[in-house]
């Protein structure tokens, strides 16, 4: 699996677009994949806080949108009770054999079941500041911000999360 290249759903994208982080994806990554599907659920809104940005980066060529077959995402959506783009950002996660970037928990499920690995906001965040992109300051901001215009996040899990931030903030 290649660690500069990923695929992603729509959540990771919008999320960290409304936080005004977006470039962090790119910071991580050379290209990030998405399948038609996702293009349509991120930019189909005309000048919305999250479209702004993912229309940029596409348009500077790091998101990189890519068509599948539809009959088979709907098969997949169907029986796996997922969304339309998650189905397709993982058949194409498979497809090339990448880290599928997804927050939903039924669409990890239904990647996990492919062999196919996931890794959430929360998870590329935790790698920004692993490869100090981000200091602790900023990861918690941005974490915030993220929270603060919708991304939903336990308040158990946000505490577990904070800590691990501050051990790796520490090594």
């Amino acid at each position: 699996m290649s660690r500069d290249r990923v695929v992603s759903n729509a959540s990771p994208l919008i999320y960290l677009a409304k936080a005004g982080r977006l470039h962090l994806l790119h910071d991580l990554y050379r290209e990030v994949l998405i399948p038609d599907e996702v293009f349509r659920e991120t930019c189909m809104r005309q000048n919305t806080a999250d479209s702004v940005p993912i229309r940029s980066a596409i348009d500077d060529g790091w998101i990189k949108v890519r068509e599948l077959d539809t009959g088979d995402a709907q098969i997949l959506s169907t029986r796996a009770g997922i969304d339309a783009g998650e189905a397709a950002a993982i058949l194409l996660a498979k497809e090339t054999r990448l880290v599928l970037l997804i927050d939903d928990k039924m669409g990890r499920s239904a990647a996990e079941i492919l062999d196919i690995r996931c890794l959430g906001s929360v998870g590329v965040l935790l790698q920004t500041l692993h490869q100090e992109i981000v200091g602790l300051t900023e990861f918690k901001m941005v974490l915030d911000k993220m929270i603060d215009v919708g991304f939903y996040l336990d308040t158990k899990v946000y505490s577990k999360v904070l800590r691990v931030a501050e051990e790796i903030s520490q090594k």
